[in-house]
């Protein structure tokens, strides 16, 4: 990444500024100005979330704000109430009070004396919804947001649940935030009152899966602050931005499609990354384009954004796994006037006993065509990523030849030319299942002539959700029915001689829980397709303009005590039949090292995850998951020490949770709390 030192205007910061709010408590932000911003006021961009402007994300804070400061904006890096140095207590995801919140902050921002009145925000992941929720309460100010790697529907696209399955991920992030909500205030920030500020939040802090597993349909608490519900509501323009290798950013072409208001959308190859900074490559040039994005918008210059085409990605090609985490992915960018595109057609093939054909072939018998039956074990899924994939050592999908050989598959011929896909593959299966609860994951996978098989796209759906995430219905064993399942968007080509390969299973392991019984799936193979969205080779698409190098400001200061240490192990016991996978990320997959010292504030932090999954081949009481966490603090005498376990398992009437929290100040024991949680399942 190019480094930025000299700016057109030159750049002051403040490193703490109060928000008041109405209620009498206070916001927590840093603050980069332009040096002469009261004298030549400019517009305020605004990131605003819960993970630490003083020094969790100090490092890519100050990259990105002193670099858009530079270019003539006032930056404020904001601090959600209960979380870093604000006041308060956080209890749970984009509560209407925190949604009040950003609305005040907002305003208080077009208020400035170094403020034109004109606001913009920015924000990847938690900070992302929050651009979207806060545009959909269109305060007066907001004129433009850039989301980045979030979703427009939070029972879907986040951490929780995917077709109506339980998501082990959200495992991780109750955990995280039981740490993160134990974390105190800076004293050096707020001065004497750091410790009461601490206590208040150690009290109120408790494990949110508590709430999220009494919502495990869709109902009016995952409608809340999602977008989908009503895309009417935002009234900015939106540049919307994702990563193809993050579950998070299919989004992206959501948006296009049903925002009434100007929308680009920019996907990349890349992670859980902002994509000045992402993995794979190639990163690109992403804050010279929120600087032309936001010249357009927030200071009304006349620069010809307007121009820019609406829907730009990167067409990925065939890489060996796992060679594309590392250095750029195989692929080239394309672009499209707008989304959806009348240029994409659909191709389908129809599904043959471990063929997929364009015609369906000829019954094997006068009165049925072919019928499979299929039972996976509930290993298959160790290829995959983390959800939450950052693209660190280990993240991305591996070569899925394990997983195909015990799925059920389908695969076509060597194809004679490539074939370009953009936008949603569609499975159309007739089945039956022999249990009242079952699920169906679909993976879309490339094979070459020789080499390991990439996985394009994956689909999840728990069957009794078939008709209705709001109302599911539990099975009749063995009753034929249609189902469709859609994948997420992708953009992929497949090379002349590849193939195209479906493979379907029963259990997906250790992305989602296992159904409470072992589940054979039924597959009427002559009347199930596969219909893919093939792009054109040739036609009117219109020519990607060219992205400028990664640019950012300088990095901040830091001293490496500690590297970074990501690990991933797969331990078979051939005579339990039991396969334990164990994973350590240090950072806790959100910082890039073990342990550092952020020398500009003299502030240690170190923070490490460990993570333990089991599971016996054919018995779905034997999954258990365990998670256990460490974050340390230190700065001359204040430490800090914090420590979190999230331990489940379950029955097949019943989720299990036993969660820990525990925090030091020094040598002393300030908090120590243990929560047990069983949930009946709801037909999951």
């Amino acid at each position: 990444m190019r480094e930025v030192s000299e700016f057109p205007r030159p750049v002051r910061e403040i490193e703490n500024v109060f928000i008041p709010l109405a209620d009498g408590r206070r916001l927590a932000a840093r603050l980069w100005l332009p040096e002469d911003a009261e004298a030549n006021p400019v517009p305020a961009v605004i990131e605003y979330m819960p993970y630490r402007k003083r020094d969790h994300l100090r490092p890519r804070d100050s990259r990105i704000h002193h670099y858009l400061a530079g270019h003539g904006y006032a930056c404020l890096r904001v601090d959600v109430r209960g979380s870093g140095d604000s006041d308060g207590v956080l209890r749970g995801e984009w509560e209407p009070g925190e949604l009040d919140d950003g609305v005040e902050m907002i305003e208080w921002a077009a208020r400035q004396p170094w403020s034109s009145g004109a606001v913009g925000m920015i924000g990847k992941s938690w900070s992302g919804f929050t651009c979207l929720t806060l545009a959909a309460r269109a305060p007066a100010p907001l004129k433009a947001i850039v989301p980045v790697c979030c979703g427009d529907d939070r029972y879907h696209q986040s951490l929780h649940y995917t077709g109506g399955a339980f998501l082990l991920e959200q495992l991780w992030w109750t955990d995280t935030m039981v740490l993160f909500n134990a974390r105190p205030p800076d004293p050096a920030i707020v001065g004497e009152d750091w410790r009461r500020m601490w206590q208040e939040r150690l009290d109120d802090n408790t494990p949110w899966i508590d709430t999220w597993l009494d919502h495990q349909r869709r109902d009016d608490f995952w409608r809340h602050a999602s977008i989908c519900e009503d895309f009417g509501a935002i009234r900015c323009p939106v540049f919307a931005v994702g990563g193809w290798a993050d579950y998070l950013s299919r989004s992206v072409p959501r948006l296009l499609a049903n925002l009434d208001v100007p929308c680009w959308g920019l996907i990349g190859p890349w992670g859980h990354h902002y994509p000045h900074e992402a993995m794979p490559g190639p990163a690109v040039g992403f804050l010279q384009e929120c600087v032309r994005f936001y010249d357009r918008f927030l200071k009304d210059l006349p620069n010809g954004y307007e121009e820019t085409p609406a829907y730009r990605v990167w067409m990925q090609d065939y890489r060996p796994p796992p060679a594309a985490e590392h250095g750029v992915a195989a692929g080239r960018w394309v672009a499209e006037k707008g989304w959806p595109s009348p240029r994409i057609s659909e191709r389908g093939f129809v599904l043959n006993p471990g063929r997929l054909d364009a015609e369906p072939a000829p019954p094997t018998a006068p009165a049925e065509p072919a019928v499979l039956r299929h039972r996976s074990p509930l290993t298959v899924g160790l290829a995959a990523p983390d959800w939450l994939c950052m693209s660190v050592p280990g993240e991305l999908p591996g070569d899925q030849r394990p997983d195909d050989a015990v799925s059920l598959v389908f695969e076509s011929a060597p194809l004679d030319a490539r074939l370009e896909i953009l936008g949603k593959t569609r499975l159309e299966l007739d089945c039956a299942v022999d249990r009242p609860v079952a699920q169906l994951v679909a993976r879309l996978v490339d094979v070459p002539p020789e080499g390991p098989s990439v996985r394009v796209s994956l689909a999840v759906l728990n069957l009794t959700h078939r008709d209705d995430h709001g109302a599911p219905e539990a099975l009749e064993p063995g009753r034929r029915m249609r189902v469709t399942l859609d994948f997420p968007d992708a953009g992929y080509r497949f090379a002349a001689g590849h193939r195209v390969r479906l493979a379907l299973s029963t259990s997906y392991w250790p992305v989602i829980w296992p159904a409470p019984e072992p589940v054979t799936l039924t597959v009427h193979t002559a009347s199930s397709r596969l219909v893919l969205p093939e792009r054109p080779a040739t036609g009117d698409a219109p020519a990607v303009p060219e992205f400028g190098p990664p640019e950012a400001a300088p990095p901040v200061p830091m001293t490496v005590l500690e590297p970074l240490e990501v690990t991933r192990r797969i331990e078979r016991d051939p005579m339990r039949r039991e396969t334990v996978v164990r994973v350590v990320c240090d950072g806790g997959a959100m910082s890039p090292v073990r342990r550092v010292r952020l020398d500009p504030i003299g502030t240690v932090i170190g923070h490490r995850l460990e993570r333990t999954y089991r599971i016996r081949d054919d018995d779905p009481s034997s999954a258990s998951a365990e998670l256990r966490q460490r974050f340390e603090m230190e700065r001359g005498g204040w430490n800090i020490v914090i420590e979190t376990g999230t331990t489940m398992t379950a029955t097949a009437d019943e989720f299990r949770l036993e969660c820990t929290g525990r925090a030091f100040e020094g040598e002393t024991l300030r908090y120590d709390r243990r929560w047990r949680i069983a949930k009946a399942r709801d037909l999951m």
